[in-house]
């Protein structure tokens, strides 16, 4: 069917336009805090999963490692006078 572009046609469409706005905009803002609330909860989840982890298997040895290794590469002390 064509529609003959008249007035009634433009203000249904503009009113559709509106509530498809209105209708995303309230469904973001109910949504939007429960994805974010997820998404927080996983990542604190994680973290804390990845400091438990981490706080059994510490090894200081590799510490140590790492320590002395920075050193080495740092290179020789150059000290250097003024000249005047």
């Amino acid at each position: 069917m064509i529609f003959e572009a008249g007035m009634v046609t433009f203000l249904r469409t503009i009113l559709i336009i509106v509530l498809v706005y209105y209708g995303i905009k309230f469904l973001f803002k109910i949504l939007i805090p429960i994805i974010l609330n997820r998404f927080m909860k996983r990542q604190q989840d994680k973290f804390q999963q990845a400091q438990s982890h981490n706080s059994t298997q510490k090894n200081p040895s590799k510490e140590e490692k790492k320590s002395t290794e920075r050193k080495d590469t740092l290179g020789e002390y150059v000290d250097y006078e003024d000249v005047e």
